[in-house]
């Protein structure tokens, strides 16, 4: 699969879809390709139909078609089914590889926002735009993409053929034609408004379902599970209704297609009706129309409207890929925005960290910031304690330190040199932090600890020792191997901890940054594990740490108060 671009312009949801289009512009081609195949074996069919029933009927000599007859029938039929498969093979290609481009640009999108991309998108609302809304595109980058062109290129050629005997049925081929194309554009609208609106409430009714089963246990203990149940199920009841419209705006489209077909059909049928019956002469090349002109034409007027037919089902495809490229467009919209704000400077390579020298930083976003200017000065060994009330910024100014938000004001020198932390990979290489509620892949232990790196069982013994964690990994079914989900599972808060404080130690940052790390431990379990962060600082560690636990304070070297701006 190609590499997509780091940025891509878009000016609106039309224009995502056609320069993602283009990746299967050769499946595209060839798919229309063989879309002509199939109407010209159609055309040649129904030629060759109309002269065996000719002959067959009204020809004095009459006689049973000869074996080349059935052979170029044979062949129509074999080719024309052959082409169909080719060409559905070929545009399953076409919207699988556009779909993974899709999603490898998505994903990408996600990366460079990291954190950042919360609270815009939560998380259940990016699962259903990387699974359900990009698989919903099959249709469109599958069939409409080809089809478009089909539409118009299919019923010229029936248009040509017909013409070729007769030139009053083209035209009326040609003046009810527009009548599809037109009803798709009064629906399509209405389509797409539908499709957003259901979009959305499946969006609402994912975030509602995720929030409610990570907070289930806060439920049960409030006695509200009957409540939010019945606020679940009216949201539920609200998509089902969305989804309804947008099934009977369907129907009705796909009624009043097959209306407007039919009508047309029946024109060519009442106009040949009426020529056979001698009611006038008008419309043929020649004084006469034989049976087998008549019969030629009423089997390819069927054909002509068979595309644009096709094309009006799949306009509601396209409907639906126009509601989730509008979802992609706020994606790459917010990617692009903190890209063009925040990464302003080179992200240099770090060197060995002996030093850092935080100085009159602030932490926040780039309109307030959240605290009084502070520096701090960190050599090897030293353990610094961030106090101050809640509110006062000491887990953004955490969260500053990481990279994972840029400074609002100040500098931040590493060895004598000014870096730029926010979103450099080699400055957290450096680095371990575990926040207040740390995530825990759904993987093993062993995998959770790791990272995709390689680790030895002594290793990670070690390290869950260090943690206090290790004889309860020990007794789990498997041990390291023990499958855990996401957030921890069925570990308490503070066992899922306890692993994410061992996968710090496990990885040896130079500079450790904990967030009340000993809130959820009890009193034993924090003085072990605190005795473990004093073994670390002693090996040459550098350590921030945030705690309201009053014993902890003689622990640290340095402390430091953080005052809230008033404004802030």
């Amino acid at each position: 699969m190609g590499k997509v671009p780091q940025k891509m312009q878009f000016n609106n949801a039309a224009d995502l879809l056609r320069q993602f289009s283009q990746q299967g512009k050769r499946e595209n081609r060839l798919s229309v390709l063989l879309g002509l195949v199939q109407i010209a074996m159609t055309i040649l069919f129904a030629f060759m139909v109309a002269g065996i029933l000719d002959q067959a009927l009204f020809q004095a000599d009459s006689t049973l078609p000869d074996g080349q007859t059935w052979l170029i029938l044979t062949l129509s039929l074999v080719t024309k089914a052959v082409a169909t498969y080719l060409q559905n093979n070929v545009a399953n290609q076409a919207s699988i590889k556009i779909r993974n481009h899709l999603r490898q640009f998505a994903l990408e999108r996600c990366f460079s926002l990291n954190i950042r991309l919360f609270p815009t998108f939560k998380s259940a609302e990016l699962s259903n735009l990387l699974s359900t809304e990009i698989n919903s595109l099959r249709l469109y980058f599958a069939d409409y993409s080809a089809y478009k062109y089909l539409a118009v290129l299919m019923p010229i050629a029936v248009i040509l053929a017909s013409a070729t005997v007769n030139w009053l049925v083209p035209l009326i081929l040609a003046i009810t034609a527009p009548l599809v194309p037109l009803f798709m554009i009064l629906v399509g609208h209405k389509a797409g408004q539908a499709s957003r609106d259901n979009l959305k409430q499946l969006n609402r009714l994912g975030n509602l379902i995720s929030d409610r089963l990570k907070n289930l246990q806060a439920l049960q203990l409030a006695g509200t599970t009957e409540q939010e149940a019945d606020k679940l199920f009216r949201r539920s009841e609200s998509f089902r209704e969305a989804t309804m419209r947008v099934l009977r705006l369907a129907f009705l489209s796909n009624t009043l297609l097959e209306f407007f077909s039919a009508i047309s059909v029946a024109l060519v049928a009442v106009y040949l009706g009426l020529f056979f019956l001698d009611k006038y002469q008008l419309g043929s090349w020649s004084a006469d129309l034989s049976l087998s002109q008549g019969v030629f034409l009423l089997m390819l007027a069927p054909e002509f409207y068979l595309p644009l037919r096709r094309l009006g089902t799949l306009y509601h495809a396209k409907a639906d890929a126009t509601s989730v490229a509008e979802h992609l467009l706020t994606l790459n919209q917010l990617a692009d925005d903190r890209t063009s704000t925040d990464l302003n400077s080179t992200l240099e390579a770090l060197p060995e960290v002996h030093h850092i020298y935080i100085e009159a930083v602030q932490s926040g976003d780039k309109d307030k910031a959240l605290h009084h200017p502070l520096s701090i000065q960190l050599e090897a060994n030293d353990k610094i304690l961030l106090s101050g009330p809640s509110g006062s910024g000491k887990t953004t100014l955490l969260d500053t330190l990481a990279g994972l938000y840029p400074l609002h004001y100040g500098a931040i020198k590493i060895n004598g040199i000014e870096h730029t932390l926010y979103q450099n990979s080699h400055w957290r290489k450096h680095i371990g932090y575990m926040t207040q509620t740390p995530e825990l892949l759904f993987a093993t232990i062993r995998e959770n600890l790791c990272l995709g790196r390689d680790f030895s069982d002594e290793a990670l013994l070690k390290a869950l020792n260090d943690a206090q964690i290790d004889t309860l990994v020990m007794s789990l079914p498997g041990g390291l191997d023990y499958l855990i989900s996401d957030a921890g599972g069925y570990l308490s808060g503070g066992q899922a901890q306890r692993i994410a404080l061992a996968r710090v130690f496990l990885h040896k940052p130079k500079l450790l940054l904990l967030d009340e790390p000993t809130a959820n431990l009890d009193d034993a379990t924090a003085q072990a594990f605190m005795q473990q962060l004093a073994q670390y600082s002693e090996q040459g560690g550098m350590l921030i740490m945030t705690s309201h636990r009053p014993s902890d304070r003689h622990f640290f070297n340095k402390v430091i108060t953080m005052e809230a701006l008033s404004d802030a």
